[in-house]
Formats: C-alpha cells, structure tokens, sequence
C-alpha cells in the first residue's frame, strides 16, 4: 500500500525512470511511484512530463497542484481505473434517497461525536454536549445537527470571536489540512470505482468532489485538532506547518477498535461503503473516531 507524501517546494525538474518519480535540481533523487499515495507540487518553477503524469494516474497517486501562495488549486486524479467503473457507478446512482440519508446521517454523527472528542482531548469544555446532539442526528440530519453543533464547536476550539471566514492563520491552516485529506479520500474514492461528483449529501453542480466532501466529515476533526495545538490566529501558514499537515494522514485515528493511519482508515472507511452500496444496507459503513495524535509507524 502506497504511504508516503511528497513535496516538492523549489524549482525542479520531474521526471520517469524504472516506475520511480526522479527529482532533478542540484541533485537527483528517485521515489517508486508505488509507494507514494500524494505528490504535492508548490514549486511555481516545476517542469514534468506528460509520462510521468500518466504514470501518476495509472498508480492512483493524488497530483496536487498549488498556487503562488502554495495553497492546492487543483487536484489530477485518474479516470475510470476500477476493472468495473460502470457497475460501481451505477449502483452508486441507483441507491434510493432513503439510502443515502442514512448514510449521511451515520457521517454526520460521528462528525459531532468526533468534535465532542476533539475537545474532550484538549481539556476545553463542550464535549458531553456535542456528543449528546450527536445521539439526536436524524436521517439526512433533517434537524441540522451539523450546523448547530459547528457554530458551538468552533467557538468552544477557538474562541467566541473566531469565525470560519476570516482570513488568518488557524482558517488558512484548517483549509489547507482539509484539503489534504480530500484529496486523499478522492484518490480512494476513484480506486474504488466511485464518481466523486455523485455526493450522498453534497449536491452542488459546480463541485466535482461533491462525494469526497461528504466522506472528509469525521476526519476534519484531526485537522482541526492539530492546527488548535500549533497555529495561533496571527501566523502564517510556513513550509513546516504545510508538511506537517500533508503529514497528518500518517497519524493513528480508531477504526474497528483498532489503531490505523489515517489513510488506512480512509481506504476502509470507502471499502465498507463500497459494501453498504453493493448490500443496500447503510449499517455496514464503518467511520473513525479520532484519538490524541499519535504518529502511526508502519511495518
């Protein structure tokens, strides 16, 4: 299984040899693309080849594609890599909207059950609350449980003051942490055969990540609990705070009662739900529950 996350933050050169990723600047340096599960590209001076873009895609690896501000503007994934895109997609399209609210509301519980731990983990106050109004979703979360526990949530994390839309350091670090895992639960969503821009909740027609944006719910609390931990509202998002971040799908959450990375936890999270849809039962999605931070090492 693919693991590891590169970046690549000066201007080089990227290129294919022997299916390994070859990095050319002052020196070259060679990755196997199959162990990389995302490629970061912040470098406004990176050159690359077509070759190694269709080698990318051929191996699932999430291409991400930052701007001058080396914030991700883009993602490239592959198209139709599953050996049975067609049945997968239309059992995704076929699933009734009775279905697919359960499915929403199981996310959106453990959403409020993760925020709840979130702050439990930091000693702050809230917790017993959002876990209670997490036991109160209701199919296709009719009550919008959602927005009433973020609105308590945020506040109780970061202050009374602070607000999703302004624009400081804790807002830039969380958007871009966010991004980085939907990318990655995309990247999965594609192996697996799914169409992102079908969502389970996310409708908009302008959104091409409408499904990867339903699957990231219960793991933006990890993101959010480590920007609470190392970013104060008048930083600025540094090089060493974005590869932390990149980092964070190698840090342990709880799926099955076991411990497993992030990205781990994503594939099985997409793999239930492949299940789920094949036996139209919305019970046998499996989420994480979030846990202190704890680097996951691998085998």
């Amino acid at each position: 299984m693919s693991f590891r996350s590169v970046v690549i933050s000066n201007s080089a050169n990227l290129g294919l040899s022997n299916n390994s990723l070859v990095i050319t600047n002052e020196d070259e340096y060679k990755i196997p693309i199959e162990d990389i599960s995302t490629l970061v590209i912040e470098g406004i001076g990176v050159k690359l080849t077509n070759r190694l873009l269709s080698k990318l895609a051929e191996n699932n690896v999430a291409t991400i594609i930052c701007n001058e501000k080396h914030l991700p503007s883009s993602i490239v994934l592959p198209l139709n890599i599953h050996h049975r895109s067609y049945k997968v997609i239309k059992e995704q399209m076929n699933q009734s909207a009775a279905f697919n609210k359960r499915i929403w509301q199981n996310i959106i519980k453990q959403k409020l059950y993760n925020q709840g731990q979130c702050l439990e983990i930091l000693s702050l106050k809230g917790s017993q609350y959002l876990k209670k109004i997490s036991t109160d979703v209701e199919s296709g979360d009719k009550g919008n449980r959602e927005a009433i526990g973020a609105k308590y949530y945020f506040k109780s994390l970061f202050g009374e003051n602070f607000k999703r839309n302004n624009d400081n350091g804790i807002n830039a670090a969380l958007n871009y942490g966010y991004t980085i895992i939907r990318s990655v639960i995309a990247r999965t969503l594609v192996a697996y055969g799914f169409n992102t821009v079908l969502g389970v909740n996310h409708c908009n027609e302008l959104n091409s990540y409408n499904l990867a944006d339903d699957f990231i719910e219960p793991f933006r609390p990890m993101v959010d609990l480590w920007v609470y931990s190392n970013i104060k509202s008048e930083d600025e998002l540094t090089k060493s705070n974005r590869m932390s971040l990149i980092d964070l799908v190698n840090y342990e959450c709880i799926m099955d009662r076991q411990n497993h990375s992030i990205l781990n936890a994503i594939d099985k999270m997409i793999s239930s739900y492949t299940t789920a849809c094949d036996k139209k039962d919305f019970r046998l999605l499996k989420v994480p529950t979030i846990k202190s931070m704890e680097y996951h090492f691998y085998e």
